[in-house]
């Protein structure tokens, strides 16, 4: 009984003990931080050393919350923080991170268990290493999948070209390349701007076993403007990484360019650059450059910021820039980048002869193929702008003549004008310099004309000299090409530029042909004769005028053989005529127009702005070789009639297809009748009567049918002055002149108006009245071209330089250059005219000065 009561008092006492322990037990299960062997099995402690490492110690917090949630293990965010971006950008060798996981497992960095972890980084990943030693720890810290032993691993990488061009420059999509040596091929790449993760795209080739070349790109969009240092990371999939130093870079500041606008632009005080960027959607690049207050060097860059070309032309005051559509697809399929545009990239910098380093230099920018301009606005053609774009031809072209044009202004408003009223500016394939010498002295040869870029034709003279060199600059720089080629006696070939060209005895061609951007070729010509030509042009027509004159004459007779030359010596020394023509108000440039052709201490001669123009514009105008080119040379075409050149027939083909094309009238036989009798060329009289009365007879007055003047013509407009106080008050005083002449009021006609034929009721008189009333001004003095009605040097009754029909210095060659189109649109320029040119005693070496400003 005794023994059983030990026995049992020995069992309650185990059983109290047990039963405590069981509490103990109990309470330390119930405490979800802590487990019998000290683990924490939510790793909060490992997750915040993990964090301490990337600097993510903010966001720790939401990562315990996944873990208590189950979205994720202790080992997926170790694996995650020890292989990312953040942490393998600091060069993290297999010592550090087995350092640096030590910590992570047990808070100290140099605890043994650092040794048993670099050791097994010998055989194994990074993230198994990682996975294994919190697996040992605690098995629920495992990842959340199952983690390969081995992976891509790194033992080298370089860099061959970095982010940045050689200035530093980094703009657009940029790509790195370089070499690494990898085992596997799982490998992603990393961008780092000032410490700031971006995203790059790989794309590799393998060289050799383990060896790759890789290509980086990196779109720089979204970074702010200013200087940045770059790192680049590459990392494998094993959880290591190698970073490269990419460079320090420098992202300019673009402002955004559209399509087919006008934008004003300006490199500012104390800067050297300026950048732009243009989206140029489904069309080519088109920048261009007008209106600068200094010397400025453009350049166009592509998507990948790789440069298309520089322009500092010279000769010129117009830049342009050129780039074809980018293949954007191809883009995105090369880099791995989505969302690429057609972008191009625009820098602005001060030229080589720019006048100052420091101060604002302001520009307008068009971006359009064409650029126009109208009423003084700077102007982007609007038609011709898309993928595959066509130049407009220059104004003057008759092709285009009532042609509708779309224009868009600076101010954005959009607007159309007719082909004729649109100045367009000589951008596309057009040559800029022309400097052709003596390849023996090195001396300048005098071409005739001098170099203009809208002149194409070109003449040149001589006896003496063997070999000559051509240098040509083409407006679109880069964008273009030049080629250079000689026909001769000797055969055709093609020539560099500056290379020697060697002249034969007789006829020589040499052309110079620019192809533009869009493909259209622009060939200019140089006629060179050495010695005499295989006619007698030579001996028959150059033989008569000095020699400064024969360059011009020569070219004229090869692009036109038709035309006859009749030299005119006045026996006048030209330094007099000069000084008579530059005297008080004989010779008047306006301000409006020609400011910069005005006389600085010169009076005012007219409230319409006239003023005496400087002596060497008057010199310029004065001197016939500066006119021996195909356009203006028509301020010397003899007025007169000549039977052996005028014909019917001729003045039949000038006015086919005009309103004068009609069986009503037989209006060629008309009109070479009424020149014959007025002694006027009635090629002259043809050209009048398209110009005024309109090539498709817009006028009532060639027809008769003005309201309340019915039968009443007036073929030359003579005496139809505006009168803005009655509607149509032009045709109305024309009709009056054709009824009553001079004395509408009176209602009667003198005996010089019945001269004249009036009253002008039908259309022989009014053809032939108008003709004598032109004749009555012209040939009947003798001054029988518009040169000798500006200048009289012809010494007849009135003397010299009295009998000048305008104060206009310009007059003649305006005049002039409206007959030659006129007779383009008629396509007569082939017809034999007569040219009578002047001849001074004693007239300078080199010819007047001709200011030229940028229209």
């Amino acid at each position: 009984m005794k023994g059983y009561r030990l026995q049992y008092i020995i069992s309650i006492a185990a059983a109290v003990i047990m039963s405590i322990a069981a509490v103990i037990l109990m309470n330390r299960l119930l405490d979800s931080s802590v487990n019998p062997s000290g683990i924490d099995h939510n790793g909060s402690l490992i997750v915040e050393r993990a964090a301490e490492l990337t600097d993510g110690s903010e966001h720790s917090d939401k990562a315990q919350a996944r873990i208590n949630a189950g979205l994720m293990t202790v080992g997926d965010y170790v694996i995650r923080s020890m292989t990312s971006p953040s942490y393998l950008s600091d060069d993290i060798t297999d010592e550090r991170f087995a350092s640096d996981l030590c910590y992570v497992i047990t808070g100290d960095h140099n605890d043994p268990l650092a040794d048993d972890i670099l050791e097994d980084l010998g055989s194994s990943s990074r993230k198994y290493v990682i996975d294994e030693y919190l697996s040992q720890e605690d098995n629920c810290y495992s990842a959340s999948a199952a983690v390969p032993r081995t992976g891509s691993t790194f033992t080298d990488c370089t860099v061959s070209r970095t982010v940045g061009d050689s200035e530093g420059i980094t703009i657009g999509i940029r790509e790195v390349t370089g070499t690494f040596s990898v085992t596997g091929d799982e490998v992603r790449t990393d961008f780092f701007v000032d410490g700031v993760l971006y995203q790059g795209n790989l794309k590799m080739t393998e060289t050799e076993t383990g060896v790759y070349d890789y290509i980086m790109a990196w779109d720089t969009a979204g970074v702010d403007p200013g200087e940045h240092d770059v790192s680049i990371l590459m990392r494998s999939s094993d959880g290591r990484g190698m970073t490269a130093d990419g460079g320090k870079i420098y992202v300019p500041s673009c402002m955004k360019l559209e399509n087919a606008s006008v934008a004003y632009g300006s490199i500012d005080e104390g800067s050297s650059e300026s950048w732009y960027t243009l989206d140029a959607g489904e069309n080519h690049a088109f920048v261009n450059f007008l209106g600068m207050s200094d010397d400025i060097k453009v350049s166009l860059y592509d998507v990948y910021g790789n440069i298309i070309g520089t322009n500092d032309v010279r000769g010129t005051n117009i830049e342009v820039l050129r780039g074809y559509r980018q293949d954007v697809a191809a883009v995105e399929e090369e880099t791995g980048i989505t969302g690429v545009s057609n972008a191009f990239y625009v820098r602005v910098r001060r030229g080589d002869n720019c006048s100052t380093q420091t101060g604002r230099v302001d520009y307008t920018m068009v971006q359009s193929l064409n650029v126009a301009k109208v009423s003084g606005s700077i102007c982007a053609v609007l038609d011709g702008t898309g993928a595959v774009p066509t130049p407009l031809p220059l104004s003057g072209a008759s092709d285009m003549t009532g042609t509708p044009i779309r224009l868009k202004n600076g101010d954005g408003e959009v607007f159309t004008e007719l082909f004729e009223d649109i100045y367009f500016y000589p951008i596309n394939g057009f040559l800029t310099e022309f400097y052709v010498r003596d390849a023996v002295t090195g001396n300048a040869l005098m071409l005739c004309p001098q170099f203009d870029k809208n002149m194409v034709d070109y003449g040149y003279y001589t006896k003496t000299t063997e070999k000559i060199t051509v240098n040509a600059s083409s407006q679109e720089g880069y964008c273009s090409t030049v080629r250079i080629s000689c026909t001769n006696s000797d055969g055709q070939f093609d020539a560099m530029q500056g290379q020697g060209i060697t002249l034969a005895d007789g006829e020589n061609e040499i052309t110079v042909t620019v192809t533009s951007f869009t493909g259209e070729d622009k060939v200019y010509t140089i006629y060179v004769l050495k010695g005499d030509d295989e006619g007698d042009f030579a001996e028959d027509i150059l033989s008569r005028f000095p020699a400064s004159y024969m360059s011009g004459l020569w070219m004229l007779h090869k692009i036109h053989p038709n035309y006859i030359f009749e030299e005119y010596r006045t026996g006048l020394d030209f330094a007099t005529v000069l000084g008579n023509e530059d005297s008080g108000s004989r010779s008047l440039a306006n301000e409006y127009s020609n400011p910069e052709w005005i006389k600085p201490d010169s009076p005012l001669y007219d409230g319409g702005g006239w003023y005496a123009a400087k002596n060497e514009v008057v010199s310029y105008f004065l001197d016939p070789r500066n006119f021996l080119e195909p356009r203006h040379l028509f301020m010397f075409e003899k007025l007169s009639f000549d039977a052996n050149v005028h014909t019917v027939e001729g003045v039949r083909s000038m006015i086919s297809g005009s309103f004068m094309d009609t069986d009503e009238h037989d209006f060629a036989q008309i009109i070479y009748d009424a020149g014959q009798i007025a002694d006027v060329s009635p090629y002259l009289l043809a050209s009048r009567i398209l110009q005024e009365m309109g090539y498709n007879g817009e006028s009532a007055l060639c027809h008769g049918t003005l309201q309340g003047f019915e039968g009443y013509y007036n073929f030359y407009n003579i005496g139809s002055t505006p009168d803005p106080s009655i509607e149509n008050g032009a045709l109305i005083n024309g009709a009056r002149y054709a009824r009553w002449g001079r004395d509408p009021e009176g209602g009667t006609i003198d005996e010089s108006e019945a001269a004249l034929l009036l009253p002008w009721d039908n259309v022989e008189d009014a053809i032939t009245g108008g003709a004598l009333w032109i004749a009555d001004g012209y040939t009947d003095v003798g001054q029988n071209t518009l040169y000798f009605q500006k200048f009289d040097v012809v010494d007849n009754d009135d003397g010299l330089y009295n009998h000048q029909y305008a104060q206009n210095i310009s007059m003649a060659y305006t005049e002039g250059a409206r007959y030659f189109s006129g007779y383009s649109w008629t396509s007569m320029l082939d017809r034999e005219f007569v040219f009578v040119i002047p001849v001074y005693e004693n007239m300078p070496d080199s010819y007047g000065y001709y200011p030229r400003p940028d229209t």
